[in-house]
């Protein structure tokens, strides 16, 4: 009978103890792994903040120009996935759409489209307010995708797709 009684008393048994000091080990595994995440989570000088964007659109449509209103809200990319780019600081300008030709002679000569129909064009101009941060030179919309100056790229509202050429991009003050 005793050889049973040492045979029941030698099961292992788990006890909180055992469980909270697992779980601290555990957790200093990660840390360790995470360490350099971790650094740049408390020591990084990377912190969201507001910019202006400020950009043109060639030889838009008229009817289209009058939608780019101030707090219109516009989205980075096409069809498919969206992030937010900014939201619009004041009603955009429009002035008639030139193109800039070469004649004969090798002058540039600067030639208007037409103003009388209604579906002239439209050279337009505007400032985005955004959120990211500025590092070496780059901006970082949102903190991860890299937007530069006389970048090309695709935007959208909620009617309309469009290609913008950004032109300055400035910490707002």
């Amino acid at each position: 009978m005793n050889e049973e009684k040492k045979k029941n008393h030698s099961r292992t048994r788990i006890n909180c103890l055992d469980v909270f000091l697992i779980l601290l080990l555990v957790l200093c595994v990660v840390s360790v792994w995470q360490r350099n995440n971790l650094k740049n989570l408390f020591e990084s000088e990377d912190t969201l903040q507001d910019h202006t964007i400020s950009f043109e659109i060639k030889a838009l449509r008229a009817t289209t120009a009058v939608l780019l209103t101030k707090d219109a809200v516009l989205y980075l990319g096409g069809e498919g996935e969206h992030h937010l780019l900014g939201r619009l600081l004041e009603d955009s300008v429009a002035a008639p759409a030139s193109v800039e030709l070469s004649d004969g002679a090798g002058n540039t000569i600067q030639a208007v489209y037409p103003q009388d129909d209604a579906r002239s064009l439209k050279d337009v101009t505007g400032t985005l307010v955004c959120s990211g941060f500025s590092r070496d030179g780059a901006f970082f919309l949102g903190g991860t995708i890299r937007l530069a100056v006389n970048q090309t790229v695709s935007v959208c509202t909620e009617r309309v797709d469009l290609e913008i050429r950004i032109i300055d991009i400035n910490e707002k003050t």
